[in-house]
């Protein structure tokens, strides 16, 4: 039997909410709130929906407007219908073709660079190889 992934709280499309939402399950909006907006899961703006505040979620997806910042502590999905106006800070953006941001990302560098250490390596290999081909020339 499938799990069904459960919505925790559901704004409505004729909806508009001031004051905060904060919830340990998915959050998902259709109407307008002007506040924050918690979740320890997902947060979803629909295309119709306008949020304006601060988000702090696990995973962010953006189809309608959002004008604050948001902290998407595992992705952040901003799609082609969906505006961003304000600050982003997470591990993983993704921007479709269309969508609009106008603000500044933060993504922290959560693991080390493979390439840079093996160039660095690399460099100091080459270093070595021309000191010893200039050791030999000498000889």
């Amino acid at each position: 039997m499938k799990q069904q992934q459960q919505v925790g709280t559901i704004v409505g499309s004729s909806v508009h909410l001031t004051g905060a939402i904060k919830d340990s399950s998915d959050i998902q909006i259709f109407g307008s709130v002007e506040g924050e907006v918690s979740s320890d899961s997902k947060v979803i703006i629909e295309e119709s929906s306008y949020v304006k505040g601060p988000i702090n979620a696990a995973e962010v997806v953006v189809s309608g407007m959002v004008i604050g910042t948001i902290t998407a502590k595992q992705r952040l999905e901003l799609n082609p219908s969906g505006t961003i106006k304000g600050n982003v800070d997470t591990s993983d953006l993704l921007i479709h073709s269309g969508a609009t941001f106008i603000g500044k990302s933060n993504m922290p560098d959560t693991k080390e660079s493979p390439v840079v250490s093996e160039e660095k390596e690399d460099f100091k290999l080459d270093e070595e190889a021309e000191e010893d081909e200039d050791t030999e020339d000498k000889d």
